[in-house]
Protein backbone atom coordinates (compact mmCIF):
# COMPACT_ATOMS: atom_id res chain seq x y z
CA UNK A 1 0.00 0.00 0.00
CA UNK A 2 1.29 3.44 -1.03
CA UNK A 3 1.65 6.37 1.31
CA UNK A 4 -1.39 8.82 1.69
CA UNK A 5 -1.45 11.39 -0.46
CA UNK A 6 -2.35 14.90 1.71
CA UNK A 7 -2.38 18.03 0.11
CA UNK A 8 -4.07 18.29 -3.72
CA UNK A 9 -1.85 20.15 -5.81
CA UNK A 10 -1.39 23.88 -5.75
CA UNK A 11 -2.22 25.92 -8.48
CA UNK A 12 0.52 27.30 -11.14
CA UNK A 13 1.50 30.55 -8.65
CA UNK A 14 2.93 28.09 -6.18
CA UNK A 15 3.80 25.13 -7.80
CA UNK A 16 6.54 22.63 -7.06
CA UNK A 17 10.08 23.07 -8.37
CA UNK A 18 10.51 19.39 -6.81
CA UNK A 19 11.18 16.13 -8.95
CA UNK A 20 7.90 13.95 -7.38
CA UNK A 21 10.85 11.11 -6.80
CA UNK A 22 13.60 13.27 -5.56
CA UNK A 23 14.93 11.80 -1.84
CA UNK A 24 18.36 14.17 -0.96
CA UNK A 25 20.38 12.30 0.89
CA UNK A 26 20.91 12.79 4.77
CA UNK A 27 24.18 14.88 6.00
CA UNK A 28 26.69 12.68 6.85
CA UNK A 29 26.78 11.13 10.15
CA UNK A 30 29.64 9.65 10.37
CA UNK A 31 30.88 9.38 13.90
CA UNK A 32 27.67 10.38 15.03
CA UNK A 33 26.17 7.20 15.69
CA UNK A 34 23.80 7.19 18.44
CA UNK A 35 21.27 4.87 20.13
CA UNK A 36 17.98 6.69 21.97
CA UNK A 37 18.56 4.79 25.68
CA UNK A 38 14.63 2.90 26.57
CA UNK A 39 12.90 6.28 28.52
CA UNK A 40 11.18 4.68 31.15
CA UNK A 41 7.50 5.84 31.57
CA UNK A 42 7.86 8.56 34.66
CA UNK A 43 10.04 10.95 32.34
CA UNK A 44 6.59 11.10 29.68
CA UNK A 45 4.34 12.23 32.56
CA UNK A 46 4.80 14.88 35.24
CA UNK A 47 6.06 14.56 38.66
CA UNK A 48 2.21 15.86 39.87
CA UNK A 49 0.03 13.12 38.20
CA UNK A 50 -0.68 9.84 38.87
CA UNK A 51 -0.76 6.67 36.23
CA UNK A 52 -4.08 5.16 35.70
CA UNK A 53 -4.26 3.50 32.69
CA UNK A 54 -1.75 2.64 29.67
CA UNK A 55 -0.97 1.34 26.59
CA UNK A 56 2.02 1.11 24.44
CA UNK A 57 2.28 1.03 20.35
CA UNK A 58 -0.97 1.67 20.56
CA UNK A 59 -2.72 0.73 16.80
CA UNK A 60 -4.67 3.34 15.98
CA UNK A 61 -7.24 4.66 12.88
CA UNK A 62 -7.96 2.91 9.09
CA UNK A 63 -5.59 4.15 7.01
CA UNK A 64 -3.42 0.51 7.66
CA UNK A 65 -2.84 -2.05 5.27
CA UNK A 66 -5.72 -3.05 4.06
CA UNK A 67 -7.78 -0.58 5.92
CA UNK A 68 -6.48 -1.91 9.27
CA UNK A 69 -5.21 0.43 11.85
CA UNK A 70 -2.07 2.17 11.54
CA UNK A 71 0.19 -0.41 14.36
CA UNK A 72 2.40 1.79 16.65
CA UNK A 73 0.93 5.28 16.02
CA UNK A 74 1.51 6.47 19.52
CA UNK A 75 1.55 5.65 23.21
CA UNK A 76 -1.61 6.20 25.36
CA UNK A 77 -1.63 7.29 28.99
CA UNK A 78 -4.54 8.15 31.66
CA UNK A 79 -3.48 10.33 34.34
CA UNK A 80 -4.79 12.30 37.12
CA UNK A 81 -3.35 15.84 37.95
CA UNK A 82 -2.83 17.79 40.72
CA UNK A 83 -5.91 19.07 40.63
CA UNK A 84 -8.04 15.80 40.45
CA UNK A 85 -8.76 16.00 36.63
CA UNK A 86 -7.54 13.39 34.76
CA UNK A 87 -6.07 13.80 31.33
CA UNK A 88 -5.13 11.51 28.15
CA UNK A 89 -1.51 12.04 26.87
CA UNK A 90 -1.18 10.78 23.43
CA UNK A 91 2.44 10.50 23.30
CA UNK A 92 4.86 9.76 19.97
CA UNK A 93 8.61 9.24 19.80
CA UNK A 94 9.73 10.95 16.27
CA UNK A 95 12.63 10.99 14.85
CA UNK A 96 13.09 13.73 12.38
CA UNK A 97 15.57 13.73 8.98
CA UNK A 98 16.40 17.19 7.47
CA UNK A 99 17.27 17.33 3.62
CA UNK A 100 18.52 19.90 1.55
CA UNK A 101 17.78 20.49 -1.69
CA UNK A 102 19.52 22.80 -4.49
CA UNK A 103 20.50 25.94 -2.91
CA UNK A 104 17.86 25.32 0.06
CA UNK A 105 20.44 24.37 3.04
CA UNK A 106 19.33 23.50 6.71
CA UNK A 107 21.00 25.16 9.57
CA UNK A 108 21.14 23.86 12.70
CA UNK A 109 18.90 26.44 15.15
CA UNK A 110 16.63 26.15 11.77
CA UNK A 111 16.20 22.17 12.12
CA UNK A 112 16.06 22.53 16.35
CA UNK A 113 13.18 25.70 15.55
CA UNK A 114 11.26 23.77 12.72
CA UNK A 115 11.03 20.94 15.89
CA UNK A 116 9.88 23.36 18.04
CA UNK A 117 7.39 24.78 15.86
CA UNK A 118 5.70 21.80 15.14
CA UNK A 119 5.38 20.53 18.32
CA UNK A 120 3.68 23.53 19.53
CA UNK A 121 1.19 23.89 16.30
CA UNK A 122 0.25 20.46 16.80
CA UNK A 123 -0.75 21.12 20.45
CA UNK A 124 -2.89 24.35 19.88
CA UNK A 125 -4.46 22.56 17.04
CA UNK A 126 -4.97 18.89 18.29
CA UNK A 127 -4.08 19.29 21.93
CA UNK A 128 -4.57 22.18 24.16
CA UNK A 129 -5.71 21.07 27.18
CA UNK A 130 -9.17 20.32 25.56
CA UNK A 131 -11.85 18.76 27.68
CA UNK A 132 -12.90 15.40 25.56
CA UNK A 133 -14.93 14.09 28.67
CA UNK A 134 -16.99 15.87 31.47
CA UNK A 135 -16.98 13.41 34.19
CA UNK A 136 -18.84 15.08 37.09
CA UNK A 137 -19.40 18.75 37.46
CA UNK A 138 -15.60 18.74 39.26
CA UNK A 139 -13.85 16.72 37.07
CA UNK A 140 -13.15 16.39 33.17
CA UNK A 141 -10.92 14.45 31.04
CA UNK A 142 -8.62 17.07 29.36
CA UNK A 143 -6.37 15.76 26.31
CA UNK A 144 -2.02 16.60 26.20
CA UNK A 145 0.21 15.74 23.40
CA UNK A 146 3.74 15.17 24.03
CA UNK A 147 6.77 13.69 22.22
CA UNK A 148 10.21 12.78 22.13
CA UNK A 149 11.82 14.47 19.30
CA UNK A 150 15.29 13.36 18.21
CA UNK A 151 16.98 15.60 15.62
CA UNK A 152 18.95 14.00 12.60
CA UNK A 153 20.27 11.03 15.03
CA UNK A 154 20.25 7.59 14.67
CA UNK A 155 17.14 5.76 17.07
CA UNK A 156 14.82 2.90 17.06
CA UNK A 157 11.79 1.79 18.26
CA UNK A 158 10.46 5.52 17.29
CA UNK A 159 6.99 5.76 16.28
CA UNK A 160 7.29 8.21 13.07
CA UNK A 161 10.21 9.04 11.03
CA UNK A 162 9.23 12.30 9.52
CA UNK A 163 11.52 13.51 6.62
CA UNK A 164 11.52 17.47 6.13
CA UNK A 165 12.79 18.99 2.69
CA UNK A 166 14.27 22.41 2.91
CA UNK A 167 12.44 24.35 -0.11
CA UNK A 168 11.99 27.96 -0.89
CA UNK A 169 9.76 30.38 0.56
CA UNK A 170 6.44 30.05 -1.52
CA UNK A 171 6.98 26.81 -3.00
CA UNK A 172 5.78 23.48 -2.84
CA UNK A 173 6.33 19.90 -2.18
CA UNK A 174 3.82 17.26 -1.80
CA UNK A 175 3.74 15.91 1.80
CA UNK A 176 2.67 12.27 2.33
CA UNK A 177 2.83 9.86 5.10
CA UNK A 178 3.19 6.05 4.28
CA UNK A 179 1.21 4.24 7.26
CA UNK A 180 3.25 1.10 6.46
CA UNK A 181 6.65 2.24 6.66
CA UNK A 182 6.05 4.64 9.42
CA UNK A 183 7.17 7.20 7.02
CA UNK A 184 6.10 10.82 6.87
CA UNK A 185 7.22 13.44 4.50
CA UNK A 186 6.95 17.21 4.99
CA UNK A 187 8.63 20.20 3.37
CA UNK A 188 10.14 23.86 5.59
CA UNK A 189 6.73 25.36 3.99
CA UNK A 190 4.24 23.03 6.13
CA UNK A 191 4.12 24.88 9.27
CA UNK A 192 3.26 27.82 7.05
CA UNK A 193 -0.84 28.26 6.67
CA UNK A 194 -1.76 27.93 3.16
CA UNK A 195 -5.08 28.99 1.49
CA UNK A 196 -6.81 25.59 0.53
CA UNK A 197 -10.03 26.55 -0.23
CA UNK A 198 -11.69 30.92 -0.63
CA UNK A 199 -11.13 32.00 3.08
CA UNK A 200 -10.13 28.51 4.26
CA UNK A 201 -6.30 27.89 5.41
CA UNK A 202 -4.02 25.04 6.64
CA UNK A 203 -0.62 24.11 7.54
CA UNK A 204 0.78 20.83 6.30
CA UNK A 205 1.60 19.56 9.11
CA UNK A 206 -1.42 20.07 10.89
CA UNK A 207 -2.99 17.81 8.39
CA UNK A 208 -0.27 15.23 8.17
CA UNK A 209 -0.59 14.57 11.77
CA UNK A 210 -4.04 13.41 11.74
CA UNK A 211 -2.81 10.66 9.12
CA UNK A 212 0.02 9.80 12.31
CA UNK A 213 -3.13 9.33 14.46
CA UNK A 214 -4.51 7.03 11.66
CA UNK A 215 -7.11 9.25 10.01
CA UNK A 216 -8.32 9.23 6.58
CA UNK A 217 -8.67 12.23 4.43
CA UNK A 218 -12.00 13.99 4.31
CA UNK A 219 -11.61 15.14 1.40
CA UNK A 220 -11.36 12.19 -0.23
CA UNK A 221 -14.60 11.61 -2.88
CA UNK A 222 -15.95 8.72 -1.15
CA UNK A 223 -15.39 10.45 2.66
CA UNK A 224 -19.11 11.12 4.26
CA UNK A 225 -17.25 14.22 5.18
CA UNK A 226 -16.48 15.44 1.41
CA UNK A 227 -17.86 19.11 1.85
CA UNK A 228 -16.91 19.65 5.70
CA UNK A 229 -14.28 21.56 4.24
CA UNK A 230 -12.75 23.25 7.05
CA UNK A 231 -12.15 19.74 8.77
CA UNK A 232 -8.13 19.51 9.88
CA UNK A 233 -8.42 16.05 7.39
CA UNK A 234 -10.19 18.45 4.70
CA UNK A 235 -8.52 21.69 3.94
CA UNK A 236 -8.81 23.62 7.08
CA UNK A 237 -7.70 23.07 10.69
CA UNK A 238 -10.81 22.28 12.65
CA UNK A 239 -10.76 19.43 14.70
CA UNK A 240 -14.07 17.37 15.12
CA UNK A 241 -15.67 15.42 17.74
CA UNK A 242 -15.21 12.36 15.14
CA UNK A 243 -11.63 13.18 14.68
CA UNK A 244 -10.90 11.85 18.65
CA UNK A 245 -13.03 8.46 17.87
CA UNK A 246 -9.37 6.92 16.81
CA UNK A 247 -8.62 6.74 20.85
CA UNK A 248 -12.01 7.93 22.66
CA UNK A 249 -12.87 4.04 22.39
CA UNK A 250 -9.95 2.92 24.89
CA UNK A 251 -10.74 5.99 27.13
CA UNK A 252 -14.13 5.03 27.94
CA UNK A 253 -12.74 1.20 28.53
CA UNK A 254 -10.24 2.29 30.73
CA UNK A 255 -12.71 5.07 32.44
CA UNK A 256 -14.90 2.32 33.02
CA UNK A 257 -12.63 0.15 34.77
CA UNK A 258 -11.59 2.41 36.80
CA UNK A 259 -14.24 3.85 38.10
CA UNK A 260 -15.18 0.51 39.21
CA UNK A 261 -12.23 -0.08 40.50
CA UNK A 262 -10.41 -2.39 38.53
CA UNK A 263 -7.19 -0.16 38.20
CA UNK A 264 -4.97 1.62 40.40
Amino acid sequence: MGGIESKPERSAAGSSDLDENYCSPLPSLQNQFYVTPKIPTTTMLKSTEKLIAKELKFASGSIGENGQRVVDAYDLYLVENEGGHLVLVIFMKVQFKFNDHADQEWFEHEKHAYVQEFEEIINRVWGNNRVLKELSENQRVHLDIRFQSIVDRWSFNENWEVHVTKIAEGKFYQSHLNPITGKVTLDSEDVVPLERERGISQRGIVHEFGHMLGLPDDYAEDSPHFHDVASVMHSGEAVRPRHDAVFMKWLHRKLEDWQKGKLV
